[in-house]
């Protein structure tokens, strides 16, 4: 297959794990202060940012892996339902925990593609320079992966399903980082550790979210209106 411009292969895959952005369904650690509501509209601010990103990464097949039970609508909305752009393709996460429902998407995209990241949407302003070191490290490394400072990760790139990454990993906790970086050194991987980001889950991201769009708002165009709007 011919490389592309940028020096990605078309056998790259970005697929974004996302939630329906329904109050009561996303973001419950920001209630309160946010009510329901406000938080389900911050979710899809934050997802809309970062399907925006994603979309600027040419030659990739890019994807939203969806929580079970979403549902589709034509255009993108602030509540209740998800609408998927025409460049991506919407697939089902199915059951599980994270590990589960991660490692079950990416043994099928494995059947198509030589190397996939994989990313979340609680980090709307998360460079985009470091999706595009994620495919290129890709070309050296095992496995990519984008450190959060709560311990887990934002991002993950893999240029094999690597399983032992998913098995007996304590979701949602501070050890996530810690134990993912164990199992791939028991299997002799090669990983490359990105720029240390930042996941919204906590009024205190909050508030630092809301300070740097002040200062930038082009790093996040949607989420910086939606504060705006909520007077944050």
């Amino acid at each position: 297959m011919s490389m592309a411009m940028d020096g990605f292969t078309e056998r790259s895959a970005i697929v974004i794990m996302a939630k329906r952005p329904v109050p009561g369904n996303v973001k419950t650690r920001l209630c309160p202060p946010l009510s329901p509501e406000e938080s389900a509209a911050l979710y899809a601010a934050f997802l809309e940012d970062t399907i925006h990103k994603v979309d600027r990464i040419g030659s990739v097949i890019k994807f939203i892996a969806l929580d079970s039970d979403s549902s589709l609508e034509h255009g993108m909305t602030r509540t209740g339902n998800l609408s998927v752009p025409g460049s991506y393709t919407a697939i089902d996460q199915g059951k599980g925990d994270l590990g589960e429902r991660m490692s079950r998407i990416l043994g099928i995209l494995f059947q198509s593609f030589d190397r996939v990241l994989v990313i979340g949407a609680d980090s709307p302003t998360m460079p985009y320079e470091v999706l595009e070191s994620a495919l290129t490290e890709l070309s050296n490394h095992d496995v990519v992966i984008g450190p959060s400072h709560d311990g887990g990760y934002y991002l993950l790139g893999l240029r094999e399903h690597f399983e032992i990454l998913f098995d007996g990993i304590n979701w949602s906790t501070d050890v996530v980082l810690h134990q993912t970086l164990d199992r791939i050194r028991s299997a002799n991987l090669t990983v490359k550790q990105l720029l240390t980001w930042y996941d919204i889950d906590t009024h205190a991201n909050l508030l630092r979210l809301a300070a740097e769009l002040r200062e930038n708002p082009s790093e996040a165009p949607a989420t910086s209106a939606l504060l705006n709007a909520i007077n944050y």
